[in-house]
């Protein structure tokens, strides 16, 4: 016990200044110490009591991260085990003359122990009768959106749960599509019967079909006997109006027993139209993954997409191109739909005939909406992807192979994309293209709080998450060094002059200069109000 406590103390013997700190004891995204005076993730440390030379004993890290889903983990370990090597063969100099490799070290996370909830203020605090109760033990919701039909938004949307699933994340899929879902297509479980939940389950809920590890639901899952137009795998047009598309969305959402899961990953149907609507105003999206083809008509309504999302405090962590260009057997590439309208990462050290180049008219490189090129992605033409569709079983399901290296790098490097953002976003910080666009911009827009010495929130990364049932607001701002969240009454914020943001006597007094009940837009246009307390 005495040489556990004594390793304990070593390893936490560093303190949560980089510079002073073994920096393979730190995070290498969120840059902080890894131990008891930063993140808090190295629990606990068990040596065997007959620890000795030669004998086949291990040392047991027990190492706690708040998700599964961190791109590093595998760094994390190794480093971990390097230090552990190290210490203990200072440890033990006295006794016995070690070397490292001498050493066997097990880093453990028992992913059981690592709790799940929601970020989203009005659903952490539902009751087992809410209609959002099922939604209470997730982390994050992920959004695949796409504004042109057609341009393989639901294969993007489907590979990337179960790239996340196999990084150890606990991962659901849901397909949003109520128009046209094509999720019973692309994944083709052999069982995939919904099912009612057990009894102690809230009444009316159903399971989710659970394939490979990712827990799915669709309404082409859904019996056609369910009575909603275009349910079941054969079924026919769903011909649905606005309010009943929104209402099968949120049943498909709040009435599914997902449990406990570190994302949602929720594929929408094209357009910005009311399913997109209704997710965002019931959710508060983590943020948001966008698809196109290269070519012009795509990106025109891609743009509105990203700059809708982006207006309703959306951030759009990743883009992915797809049909971005094909392989010839002469090994040349070749660009249907025309060249990349964003540089990805690495496009600069390709081809050395330029034939990465993007677009003299690329219309939104430097949108402050946009992710920065690292999270770009460019997905060739695939056969590979194309038959792993049609037999129903989704390309990332399947090991890597010598044949598909391109596909399998895109996929791979957009889940450690998504994943890295989640993780800085679990810990208030900002993402990682929020970060390389500070300082990019030539008019940065900033605020500034009293409570927080120092700092400089960016507007335009302003997220707003509206709380009807509890007439409240919930503004988060972030900047370099973290994120500031703040709760808002609603009560509050009417008695304050839009102006000042002083607390007046009267909240229907002047809310602008001029008399009566009068107040002015920041268009300069003047409206009237009446004597009647206006609720909102």
């Amino acid at each position: 016990a005495e040489l556990e406590d004594e390793l304990l103390n070593r390893l936490n013997n560093n303190n949560n200044n980089i510079s002073n700190s073994d920096q393979r004891l730190m995070d290498p995204i969120i840059g902080k110490s890894l131990t008891r005076n930063g993140l808090d993730w190295i629990r606990s440390v068990s040596i065997p009591s007959s620890f000795d030379k030669g004998e086949e004993n291990v040392i047991t890290v027990n190492l706690q991260p708040p998700t599964m889903l961190h791109p590093k983990l595998q760094e994390i370990t190794s480093n971990i085990t390097q230090v552990v090597q190290e210490e203990m063969v200072q440890l033990l100099s006295n006794k016995h003359t070690l070397e490292p490799h001498d050493v066997d070290v097990s880093v453990k996370i028992n992913p059981q122990d690592i709790t799940t909830a929601s970020n989203n203020m009005n659903i952490r605090e539902t009751t087992p009768q809410s209609s959002s109760f099922a939604l209470k033990n997730m982390t994050h919701f992920v959004a695949v959106y796409s504004c042109k039909g057609g341009v393989g938004k639901s294969t993007i949307a489907a590979n990337l749960a179960y790239q996340l699933s196999a990084m150890g994340g606990r991962v659901g899929l849901l397909d949003l599509d109520v128009y046209g879902p094509s999720l019973p297509i692309l994944v083709q479980p052999d069982d995939p019967t919904v099912r009612k939940s057990p009894p102690h389950v809230q009444e009316g809920m159903v399971e989710p079909i659970l394939h490979k590890g990712v827990k799915l639901m669709s309404l082409g899952f859904v019996s056609p006997n369910s009575g909603v137009p275009g349910s079941g795998p054969n079924g026919g047009a769903a011909v649905l109006r606005g309010p009943m598309a929104g209402r099968v969305v949120s049943q498909l959402l709040k009435g599914t027993n997902w449990g406990e899961l570190d994302v949602l990953v929720l594929d929408l149907p094209p357009g910005t139209g009311d399913v997109q609507l209704e997710v965002c105003q019931s959710l508060s999206l983590s943020g948001a993954v966008a698809v196109s083809t290269p070519s012009a008509l795509a990106w025109a309504d891609v743009r509105k997409g990203v700059e809708m999302f982006g207006e309703l405090g959306v951030s759009t962590l990743a883009l992915v191109e797809n049909f971005a260009y094909f392989v010839c057997e002469g090994g040349g590439r070749h660009y249907p739909f025309g060249k990349a309208r964003t540089l990805a990462a690495g496009d600069d050290d390709d081809d050395d005939d330029g034939s990465n180049e993007t677009t003299s008219d690329a219309p939104m490189q430097h949108h402050h909406f946009m992710p920065q090129s690292s999270h770009v992605f460019h997905l060739p033409i695939s056969e590979t992807v194309s038959s792993s569709n049609e037999s129903g079983k989704p390309f990332c399901c399947d090991e890597p192979n010598g044949n598909s290296e391109q596909e399998w790098a895109v996929f791979s490097k957009l889940a450690d994309a998504v994943s890295a953002d989640l993780l800085l976003l679990q810990h208030n910080m900002m993402p990682a293209f929020m970060q390389g666009q500070q300082g990019n911009s030539s008019t940065a827009m900033v605020v500034t709080i009293d409570e927080v010495e120092d700092s400089a929130f960016d507007v335009p990364f302003t997220q707003l998450d509206i709380d009807n049932s509890h007439k409240r607001f919930t503004v988060r701002l972030f900047c370099n060094e973290g994120g500031y969240q703040k709760i808002i009454g609603g009560d509050d914020l009417r008695s304050r002059n839009p102006k000042t943001g002083e607390v007046e006597d009267d909240p229907s007094s002047d809310f602008g200069e001029g008399n009566g009940k009068t107040f002015q837009h920041g268009c300069g246009g003047v409206s009237h109000c009446s004597d009647r307390a206006v609720d909102g």
